[in-house]
């Protein structure tokens, strides 16, 4: 596996590949329906819980100089690696950026862990806890991006992290002779990390020890026949998939056009997911208007005549197979609801508090979602339209600091 530098949604697995990236969703899919109903250490499939934590931080021992060493992804930079070794290089490389203080204080505590090797976290907190009474119950809160955490005062957690100058999530190891050259592996072994007060870390790795999230009879009935409704719809994309799968501009630019498309959804608060014949409309307007905005930003004949070109073989295109993009569409929203299907089920298996902050107060929302991995490969799963809708619109309270 690559450096964890970007995951992608599952359903996205379908405008990245085509007809394989289709396929691939639904093994991963199968996979953790057999994993929900059987649960084995032997299981192919493995899960983490996406943790809401910013920024990524990246730490370890450098395996070149053998000094302990703090930073972002930036660590991975081909050109000019940017380690924190100490204040100064910190200094040095993130001089005018928001993550500044917050890499000093990793730099200050983190190496109390004894972390061999190079992990990746997600910061939860330095100095931004806060202790107020949420729905009557006294909690120590902190809100490192969208969702606010809390956890009861009086808990052993909570206790844990009353104490904790700093909070993190752990959830990616990596292996190599060299950062440039390291590949990543999901899942992070903390049981020989030294503890220390002021420290609260967690394991990103999914566990359901008392068997709450274990599909019941009826719902392995219900969730197969997702997956044979999605199987069926994604036989019959050949023809949209052939294209969409090849990236960049490819073929008339459908490929990127269709995924800027779909995120749409999850940007517009106003927008409602609706049937999919109306969804394909939708579709075919906004590929026309947004080609109509990139023939207007070219300055020669030359451009325009290419983008032109382009838009009316793209609009015949969608028009001659027009069933592909309709079963397409079928097979992108059929995975989305086997996927949320599985949500609900990890959902239930629960450590902290999870609201989202408004103006009246605080909505419990549901974790960020999870990462899924089978194979050496990984997606993740995230209900885009109560998450990533907030996340596109939420000030980031780690860039404010």
């Amino acid at each position: 596996m690559a450096k964890n530098t970007h995951l992608e949604h599952i359903e996205d697995d379908i405008v990245n590949s085509g007809k394989a990236g289709g396929f691939n969703a639904i093994n991963f899919l199968e996979s953790l329906g057999k994993m929900l109903s059987q649960p084995s250490s032997m299981s192919p499939i493995s899960i983490s819980t996406k943790w809401d934590g910013a920024p990524a931080i990246v730490c370890g021992t450098d395996p070149s100089s053998g000094i302990f060493f703090v930073g972002t992804k930036s660590v991975f930079n081909k050109t000019e690696p940017k380690l924190g070794y100490n204040n100064e290089s910190i200094d040095y490389h993130y001089k005018n950026s928001s993550v500044n203080k917050l890499l000093k204080v990793c730099l200050q505590y983190l190496p109390e862990l004894g972390i061999n090797g190079v992990v990746q976290g997600d910061l939860l907190f330095t100095d931004n806890k806060k202790y107020q009474l949420i729905n009557n119950e006294s909690v120590i809160s902190f809100q490192p991006n969208t969702i606010v955490y809390t956890v009861p005062s009086s808990s052993s957690i909570g206790k844990k992290i009353d104490k904790a100058k700093i909070g993190i999530v752990f959830h990616t190891s990596y292996n190599g002779t060299s950062l440039q050259s390291m590949s990543a592996i999901y899942g992070v072994n903390t049981t020989n990390f030294k503890n220390t007060d002021d420290v609260y870390f967690a394991s990103a790795t999914f566990t359901d020890a008392d068997g709450v999230a274990r599909f019941t009879e009826q719902e392995k009935t219900k969730f197969k026949s997702l997956i044979n409704k999605t199987e069926g719809s994604l036989k019959q994309a050949s023809g949209f998939l052939n294209v969409i799968k090849e990236q960049g501009e490819g073929r008339f630019m459908m490929s990127v056009m269709f995924k800027k498309f779909m995120n749409t959804f999850y940007r517009d608060k106003n927008k409602v997911v609706s049937n999919v014949q109306n969804i394909v409309s939708d579709f075919e307007t906004f590929y026309e208007n947004e080609l109509q905005q990139e023939i207007a930003t070219k300055k020669t004949i030359t451009a325009q005549t290419k983008y032109t070109k382009m838009l009316v073989e793209g609009l015949l295109f969608l028009k001659s197979n027009s069933r592909s993009l309709y079963f397409t569409i079928a097979s992108y929203m059929n995975i989305i609801e086997a996927k949320l299907f599985v949500i609900r089920k990890l959902e239930m298996v629960k450590t902290l508090g999870t609201f989202l902050r408004t103006d009246d107060g605080y909505q419990v929302t549901a974790p960020e979602g999870f990462v899924v991995i089978r194979s050496g490969n990984a997606l993740k799963l995230v209900d885009r339209l109560e998450f990533s809708r907030a996340n596109f619109t939420a000030a980031k309270n780690w860039e404010q600091r």
